[in-house]
């Protein structure tokens, strides 16, 4: 893994937004959000980052969306300061990052939060309700202009583990389909000694 410079709190909370924005899951409430906000999806699709207004309302749009101000649900006891980089990591580092300790993720890797074990369970059919095929397209996408957003990680200053805060979906096809991963991928990785203290580390 290297580190190949700063990244921003602003620009952890787009690319997260973005992420959230393509999933199946989460993306209806986003868009229900925007449109009662009157704004469009290109604030999450092609943030500026020097527009300070436009930094805010992502702020409170992933406050409301998933509390991230008030360290709650998914971030619960997420620490208040954290490093943000952008790094870079060869296919085997990216396939060691681990899920979020949430039940689905959980069951689908059968108890070890491993991207690889999810795949092996899933070509096995023994994992949940997930297909290698439906999985294949989140693979496919880093060949494409533009790629998909970048996965966020975090860790501590040991660097050992890195835990997936964004792109779990993605990670589980990155594990299907590794032949669609380059040599290097770029990611975002926040850094924090406290980052223990985090539900899901």
């Amino acid at each position: 893994m290297r580190l190949l410079g700063p990244a921003s709190e602003e620009e952890m909370i787009a690319v997260f937004l973005r992420g959230e924005l393509d999933s199946g899951r989460y993306g209806k409430k986003l868009r229900t959000l925007l449109a009662r906000d009157r704004r469009t999806e290109d604030l999450l699709r092609r943030p500026d980052l020097g527009d300070v207004e436009a930094n805010a309302y992502r702020r409170r749009l992933l406050e409301e969306h998933r509390a991230y101000e008030r360290r709650d649900g998914l971030f619960g006891g997420f620490p208040q300061q954290v490093e943000w980089f952008r790094a870079a990591l060869e296919r085997d580092e990216v396939l060691d990052i681990l899920y979020i300790d949430w039940d689905w993720w959980l069951e689908l890797s059968g108890g070890t939060r491993r991207p690889r074990d999810a795949a092996r369970r899933i070509v096995e059919a023994e994992g949940a309700d997930a297909t290698a095929a439906e999985h294949e397209p989140l693979a496919a996408a880093l060949q494409t202009t533009p790629p998909p957003p970048e996965l966020i990680a975090v860790t501590t200053t040991a660097r050992t583990p890195l835990v997936l805060v964004e792109g779990h979906a993605r990670l589980t096809a990155y594990a299907l389909f590794p032949d669609y991963l380059p040599a290097k991928l770029e990611i975002l990785l926040g850094v924090s000694d406290e980052m223990p203290r985090w539900c899901q580390f």
